[in-house]
């Protein structure tokens, strides 16, 4: 039994999304323990937007491609921390062994497969709610656990305390049961994003729409044809367009845009920015449109309003939430999705495919998007 927390590690190697969605969980863990030191293990390839959060002391990037000495090695570097509790709110192998040879003086997280015997107490995994809702469950089973019950007892927290799910700071204006992550952007990230913005053509007051065309799956990704069609459109509205992506996604946002008719109304940012950068020009964005992917989830979260294209992912799970206005565009006439599946196992990719660029752009107008 624990009567004092000073030095707490939680450990989660999902992806952008996943992360930001784990906002308001860190949130609530703060309120939990206003006095300790919070790190988080973290992916090395998005791991700097959660710098950004305020409700965590240290983050450390985990690299999901060294070697096993290298891991090993970064572990035993994290147990000089001496942490009292161990949080593991990804629950695969990887995370279960990396938790155990960091060696916190105490561990809770989800286990399941045979997991559960690297931590002192295990929590069920039941994923049924969107993934922030699955986040915040565990926040409530903390509160219900054996290895904390001193520690709540002696700094009176019960399970009504303000970290749980229903009583959220950060409530969505559409449904009050709604938690949201919000990212703050450094004034200095959107110094740079400016800078960058206006070295291509683009000024302060120029009222731009962003298109992500990128996902980690080929079936979360939209047509390339169809965005360089709704770039054409969107520009005879007199939008200026801006494309973004990571460095994997540059060849692709360089093909679409050699598609695309009016090119006077067209950049391209793709591969040019941190996620700190891109979180600054996207809040600067009238509107996102992107897949199933991480940036959009980033503009949700600096408050843009978003319109998200699901093909085989659930929107139920991974629907972008935030304080702007968030559309989703789905096939509502297929019966094969969500599958979740990387191919199409139908071979006719429908969820997509009969998403056309004119449809969407009638959608923006009906909700006063554009």
């Amino acid at each position: 039994m624990m009567k004092e927390i000073k030095r707490i590690v939680v450990i989660d190697l999902l992806y952008l999304g996943d992360l930001l969605f784990a906002h308001p969980f860190f949130e609530g863990l703060r309120e939990l323990f206003p006095e300790a030191r919070i790190d988080l293990v973290a992916n090395s390839n998005f791991s700097g937007i959660m710098r950004a959060n305020n409700n965590i002391d240290h983050v450390y990037s985990y690299n999901k491609n060294w070697p096993t000495a290298r891991s090993y090695n970064f572990a035993k570097k994290l147990k000089m921390n001496n942490y009292q509790l161990g949080i593991n709110i990804h629950g695969n192998w990887r995370t279960a062994l990396l938790l155990k040879l960091i060696s916190p003086a105490q561990s809770i997280g989800y286990g399941g497969k045979g997991r559960g015997i690297f931590l002192d107490e295990e929590v069920e995994k039941n994923i049924n709610s969107h993934m922030i809702e699955f986040y915040l469950e565990f926040l409530d089973q903390l509160q219900q656990s054996q290895l904390l019950e001193d520690y709540f007892v002696k700094n009176k927290v019960t399970s009504d305390n303000t970290a749980s799910k229903s009583s959220h700071k950060n409530i969505e204006p559409q449904n009050s049961k709604k938690a949201f992550p919000t990212l703050s952007v450094a004034e200095d990230y959107q110094q740079k994003a400016e800078l960058k913005l206006k070295k291509m053509g683009l000024k302060l007051e120029d009222e731009f729409i962003v298109l992500n065309t990128g996902g980690s799956w080929k079936t979360k990704r939209w047509p390339e044809e169809y965005f360089a069609e709704i770039a054409d459109q969107l520009a005879k509205k007199n939008y200026m367009i801006l494309f973004v992506g990571g460095p994997s996604d540059t060849e692709r946002v360089n093909y679409i845009c050699n598609k695309i008719e009016n090119q006077k109304m067209i950049y391209n940012l793709s591969g040019k920015t941190s996620l700190l950068e891109l979180a600054a020009v996207l809040k600067r964005a009238k509107l996102m449109i992107s897949g199933d992917t991480g940036p959009v989830h980033v503009a949700a979260a600096v408050g843009t309003n978003t319109a998200a294209i699901f093909g085989p992912s659930d929107e139920e799970m991974y629907a972008p939430r935030g304080k702007g206005k968030n559309i989703l565009i789905k096939n509502v006439d297929l019966s094969c999705r969500p599958c979740g599946e990387h191919e199409c196992p139908l071979d006719h990719f429908k969820c997509m495919r009969e998403l056309s660029p004119k449809m969407i752009v009638e959608r923006l107008g009906t909700e006063g998007m554009i």
